[in-house]
């Protein structure tokens, strides 16, 4: 870690304790990080990490799921819990003077989950999908993930699907809990108005029970598909196209030029795709760009929601956008802007405690080195045009990028990319 504000403790049994004190904050965000996601399961159990999750908040041996709310409420905490790729995270966010009693709460729900009213959670989670069913743009993402991804476990949906959720039964959900939640896959994170040495010692008293076990070993291995293209039938107002390719690791020395790139293409109001596609043409009322980095692997990926009979050139356009930004480089003043933006939205986000706190654990997730804010924006700074080039070169081919549309009438999109 080089930022020195940010200590690490190493208690007895293999535990991981990170702190980061804020002198200047007004709360403390404190967050159970565990090192298991939907890559880590196998595909007859696929969605057992996001149901643990909510399981987590069904009770313990001395609180049902109405006592861990009302002990959340009875301390004023902001409370919530998320699963990703590569992880699952308890997090809380209170007043100082509630850092022990949310110790005691969170503890409990990860030490001693008693997952009660498992079948009623099941469908809880059997309608969320559900819900996601109704998205049709994130049903692109997926379906462009699992392009992109295809046949390793970074491509399937985070949830799960309603067949595997409905098989995993209480004996399953135990023993995934008791191989998983150990020392070697947890970490705790505080971030705000906080003494390190206190933390460690409540931290220490409050996990002593966690047991010992094996990390997961990650090695995205994707295949190419037999199609690059994918279409989904589906009744909706708007015509859903996502594009993209494999990226780079969240822990890339190219992470800053790759943020950089994504910004230009289209990562805000004044990005080549927003004023392209919407503000020139009036093709879209959604268009962007986004990179998602995990430890090993990585994505860039662009999104279009646009009418029927607008988004073949709505994807024209992208498609002409994305061979500019492959053949010019980025001029001076462009650059600039992307780069005043970057630094911006990084700094500016480090006001938060919580923000704080998943920078920590997102690093430690993926690897990524913690930098001090001046060595942010050093890194952004030091982003040159040919950096922003060569990266586009390598990863915005449209010969080797996927697509996928989910929509009411199938349309012929792959030959833009052809």
């Amino acid at each position: 870690m080089a930022d020195p504000n940010i200590r690490l403790k190493e208690l007895p049994g293999g535990l991981r304790v990170f702190s980061e004190p804020l002198a200047e904050a007004t709360s403390v965000s404190l967050g159970v990080w565990i090192r298991a996601g939907s890559r880590d399961e196998s595909e007859e159990v696929a969605g057992i990490s996001h149901l643990m999750e909510h399981m987590l908040f069904k009770g313990t041996p001395d609180m049902d799921a109405l006592g861990i709310a009302q002990a959340f409420e009875g301390i004023g905490a902001q409370e919530n819990a998320a699963t990703g790729e590569e992880y699952t995270v308890l997090y809380a966010r209170f007043l100082p003077e509630h850092l022990e009693r949310a110790l005691d709460v969170m503890s409990d729900m990860i030490l001693r989950p008693t997952l009660a009213d498992l079948e009623r959670e099941r469908e809880v989670i059997v309608e969320e999908i559900k819900m996601y069913e109704d998205r049709p743009d994130q049903l692109a993402d997926e379906y462009l993930s699992s392009l992109i991804f295809h046949e390793d476990p970074l491509g399937r949906p985070i949830i799960g699907s309603a067949e595997t959720v409905r098989g995993v039964d209480h004996d399953t959900l135990k023993t995934f809990h008791r191989d998983t939640y150990t020392t070697s896959n947890v970490f705790v994170v505080a971030a705000g108005k906080l003494d390190p040495e206190q933390v460690e010692r409540m931290v220490e008293e409050k996990f002593s029970g966690l047991p010992g076990g094996e990390p997961f070993v990650r090695e995205a291995r994707p295949r190419p598909p037999e199609s690059r293209f994918f279409f989904r039938f589906k009744e909706t107002e708007q015509y859903h196209v996502s594009l993209g390719s494999l990226g780079i690791p969240a822990k890339s020395e190219d992470r800053y030029a790759m943020a950089a790139l994504n910004n230009v293409l289209g990562g805000g109001m004044s990005s080549r795709l927003f004023q392209e596609v919407r503000e020139k043409r009036g093709l879209a009322y959604a268009v962007y760009s986004y990179h998602q980095g995990y430890s090993d692997a990585g994505a860039i990926k662009t999104y279009v929601g646009s009418t029927t009979g607008n988004v073949e050139e709505a994807v024209k356009v992208i498609v002409e956008q994305l061979g500019r930004v492959r053949e010019e480089s980025v001029e001076d003043e462009e650059l600039e802007r992307t780069k005043q933006q970057l630094k911006s939205s990084t700094l500016l986000a480090l006001e938060s405690t919580s923000a704080r706190m998943n920078r920590i654990g997102r690093s430690i997730i993926t690897g990524a080195e913690l930098l001090t804010p001046e060595e942010i924006s050093a890194r952004i700074e030091a982003v040159t045009p040919d950096d922003i080039l060569r990266l586009a070169r390598e990863h915005l081919r449209t010969d080797h990028m996927y697509l996928s549309a989910v929509g009411p009438k199938e349309l012929d999109l792959g030959r833009y990319l052809n």
